[in-house]
């Protein structure tokens, strides 16, 4: 007896290669299968890769279809489609971008202005009938590729090695983003962007953020008597770009407002947390500010701006 396919988001799927492996999803592949979609699906399965294709997306809802489906799939997949079925799947990707895949190639000619929502998402443009260079296969271009953008091991670090290996690492813990604020001894207001923020304790109610040694503004920190927390929400994602630029206009067009210390509380923010300073803690290239929570207020109809391995995101509900 030959079992059903198994159904992800609402629409059979057939499935190659070991569940376990990364995921390659496949849109838009002709009925049955072209000769090089079947060589690629056989290359990507012998490479490590678990590859799925859907049923044909359902014709009017096409962008709202794929969405669902990345949404079911377990892991952030690869998407593969063909330039015919790519106005279908730029409309998804527009708004989940880098949230639901890890990055997008698209087989057959597709032009420029076609992709360019598609901002931070890794696209490989792939003409079949013309190889990135002489003698190349499209097949080992795909697995290139997608060995640069999502990798199939696990990648180490070990004491000595490459810092930025261990960053990268630390970037897969995914937080919120926060702007911490305070005003200087002459009265201005101080504030940057930060997402080493966390809770300590409720009893007393303690909160904290990491400040690196090489921050411009750690002697005004270090001297402040209080600071704040200010927790973004994804409608202020240009906000932390802002305070996160190296400028002295950083509360130009910024709304805000003040509490009972004088330290800026930006208008709107999904929470914001006035503290007294408790504690400073060396900590390698960092100080570690512990404060005490005096006030606090927070928006509970809001959601929160994310950031993962070094980019925004938006909160996914599974």
């Amino acid at each position: 007896m030959i079992a059903s396919p198994p159904r992800i988001g609402g629409l059979d799927v057939q499935s190659w290669g070991d569940p376990q492996d990364p995921v390659v999803l496949l849109i838009g592949a002709p009925q049955g299968l072209s000769p090089d979609w079947r060589r690629w699906v056989r290359a990507l399965v012998e490479a490590g890769r678990h590859v799925l294709l859907a049923d044909a997306l359902e014709a009017g809802d096409e962008a709202a279809g794929l969405r669902r489906l990345l949404t079911d799939i377990s892991s952030r997949p690869a998407i593969l489609c063909s330039a015919q079925t790519l106005a279908a799947v730029v409309p998804a990707l527009v708004v989940t971008g880098p949230a639901l895949a890890s990055c997008l190639i698209v087989a057959g000619e597709a032009p420029v202005e076609a992709t360019a929502p598609l901002d931070g998402l890794p696209i490989l443009t792939l003409d079949p009938d013309a190889p990135a260079d002489p003698g190349e296969t499209a097949d080992a271009v795909i697995l290139a590729f997608l060995e640069r953008q999502a990798p199939r091991e696990a990648l180490y670090y070990q004491a000595g090695s490459d810092p930025r290996t261990l960053r990268d690492a630390l970037g897969c813990f995914a937080t919120g983003v926060t702007v911490v604020t305070t005003q200087d001894e002459a009265g201005q207001p101080v504030g940057l962007t930060a997402n080493s923020f966390s809770s300590v304790s409720l009893d007393p109610p303690l909160i904290l953020f990491c400040l690196a040694r090489s921050s411009s503004n750690l002697e005004r920190f270090q001297r402040a008597a209080h600071f704040a927390i200010n927790v973004l929400h994804i409608g202020q994602q240009p906000m932390s770009g802002a305070f996160a630029r190296s400028s002295a206009e950083r509360f130009d067009g910024v709304a805000w407002e003040t509490w009972d210390t004088g330290a800026p509380i930006l208008s709107g923010s999904l929470a914001s947390f006035e503290c007294a300073t408790h504690q400073v803690v060396e900590a390698g290239d960092h100080l570690v500010f512990i404060g005490r929570v005096t006030r606090a207020r927070f928006e509970p109809r809001r959601d929160p701006l994310l950031y993962f391995r070094g980019r925004y995101r938006r909160l996914h509900f599974a």
